[in-house]
């Protein structure tokens, strides 16, 4: 049996693409249009909403046996985005569509009345159409602020099935115009470095940790002021590149979390505890990216660390190590990339004033070990930055910081994070944050005095070998930020201050 058409398509397994052909034949047998091919619910009822939308549109159904196969068969097929391309494999069968389709990928779900419908993932799908050698795709119209940035093929977005018809008859269809990437701060920032009084080493920390980034836990009272430093660390951190927005829009846009456009700023991700594993590391029945990857190129925010269940917690630990996350399930296997800075918050104990001079504890140190042992030692020796903050006195509250500029203060860490891009060009790092113990010997480079500091602590302090690297790595980070080219004694000092809480 020679089959007359075939169109193109594509669906995503985590990020990786798959493509999809769309082959239509017409047969003598009972009127009835099935679809093959390991299709999912949501694809078999497709076919209830093409028929329908194109008997709206004028397009006469033929009465005769209809096969749609979606092949590769032994790839689940789950995306409602298939339907355009359904469509122009059936006007191409009927004779309507006579264009040449081999270089053209559809994507779009339709309404009853032919309306195309926002589809999900469709940044990422354009890249793989891209990717794999198509010139031109035809999408939902809905969809084009994610898509506007990129080169490299042509894109023709429709606003209803009639367009496609129109275009089946030789009418043109207008292509979108192209739009330069430009980067933007997030809307507004709700709290900056300038909005807090006090927590002057707080402040820097969270200087550091933007500058390299660093992962950083903060431990203190209730009320002391920990998610409000958190929060104000958006404003400190670099807007990301044209290739790394492109990589945080295309997980969010896979989630169905992109509503504005291409993002244009780092995320920030502040889960509740209350968040399944599922929910935090990503799976499902559709293998969707979780609050980790929703992170990437970002910040990380748990609040509230030790109430998070220790099976979540220990999860991260690959994911902190490696930069991505792996998820297998009956239903297939998707890695997504998990990139971020975790910034962690804690109380001390249960009630939350143990090592306070502020407020007596209550507690006894059975339940302060229990509660300090809910965060393993392994996962916190992954955070570079620890440190113990005491709340701010009541009568500093009203007065507002003097000498405090969180726009110089961003300034320098961009030049920072521009000095790591330079130094780590053509290598598989980004920041310091990321070296392992190769690149520290090979990028990282310390002053006599600095390496006998740092031989000095490693005996009197609880260093492991990953804590000693992690020591020289945010040592690396404040050199940066002074512009010096080596680790200087000050340096390494200053470093040193954030593992006392080892």
């Amino acid at each position: 049996m020679l089959v007359s058409s075939r169109t193109y398509s594509a669906t995503m397994i985590g990020l990786k693409p798959i493509k999809i052909e769309i082959e239509v034949d017409i047969a003598r047998g009972q009127p009835k249009l099935i679809i093959i091919g390991l299709p999912s619910r949501t694809v078999t009822e497709a076919k209830e909403r093409i028929t329908t939308a194109l008997q709206n549109c004028g397009v006469r159904i033929k009465a005769k046996r209809t096969i749609v196969n979606l092949a590769p068969a032994d790839i689940r097929k789950k995306d409602s985005c298939f339907e355009l391309a359904i469509v122009a494999s059936l006007l191409k069968e009927y004779g309507i569509l006579s264009v040449d389709m081999e270089s053209t990928m559809f994507f779009g779900e339709l309404a009853l009345n032919g309306e195309i419908k926002p589809m999900k993932a469709a940044l990422p799908l354009l890249i793989a159409a891209k990717s794999m050698g198509y010139s031109r795709v035809l999408m939902p119209a809905a969809n084009v602020r994610e898509v506007q940035h990129l080169r490299g093929i042509k894109i023709f977005p429709i606003r209803h099935l009639r367009d496609l018809i129109d275009f089946a008859k030789g009418k043109k269809l207008a292509e979108l115009k192209k739009q330069e990437f430009i980067t933007t701060a997030r809307e507004k920032y709700k709290i900056t470095l300038d909005d807090i009084s006090g927590h002057g080493q707080a402040k820097r920390a969270l200087e550091i940790a933007a500058a390299g980034g660093h992962n950083l836990l903060m431990i203190g009272p209730p009320g002391s002021g920990k998610s409000m430093l958190a929060q104000a660390i958006t404003s400190l951190l670099p807007p990301p590149n044209q290739k790394e927005a492109t990589e945080i829009s295309s997980i969010h846009s896979l989630a169905g979390e992109l509503k504005n456009g291409l993002i244009t700023y780092r995320p920030l991700r502040s889960p509740h505890h209350f968040i399944t594993i599922t929910g935090l590391l990503g799976g499902g029945a559709d293998l969707l990216p979780g609050e980790i990857s929703l992170a990437h190129k970002g910040v990380l925010f748990l609040d509230e660390i030790n109430e998070f269940p220790r099976i979540s917690l220990e999860a991260l630990r690959e994911p902190l190590e490696q930069g991505t996350i792996t998820i297998k399930r009956a239903v297939g296997t998707a890695q997504y990339p998990a990139n971020f800075a975790l910034i962690a918050a804690a109380n001390p104990c249960p009630c939350g004033y143990a090592g306070s001079h502020h407020r007596k504890c209550n507690c006894t140190p059975y339940q302060i070990h229990q509660y300090q042992s809910k965060l393993s030692g392994p996962l916190k020796d992954r955070i570079d930055l620890q440190l113990f903050i005491e709340p701010v006195n009541p009568q500093s509250l009203t007065t507002r910081s003097q000498n405090q500029n969180w726009q110089a203060i961003a300034a320098t860490i961009r030049k920072a994070r521009d000095k790591q891009a330079q130094r780590y060009e053509n290598t598989r790092y980004n920041s310091n944050s990321e070296l392992d113990s190769r690149g520290v010997r090979k990028h990282c480079f310390l002053t006599d005095e600095a390496s006998k500091l740092l031989l000095k602590a490693s005996k009197k302090l609880p260093l492991t070998s990953r804590g000693y690297f992690s020591v020289i790595k945010v040592s690396q980070t404040i050199a940066d930020l002074t512009s010096s080219a080596m680790i200087e004694k000050r340096h390494l000092a200053e470093a040193l201050q954030y593992r006392m809480l080892q």
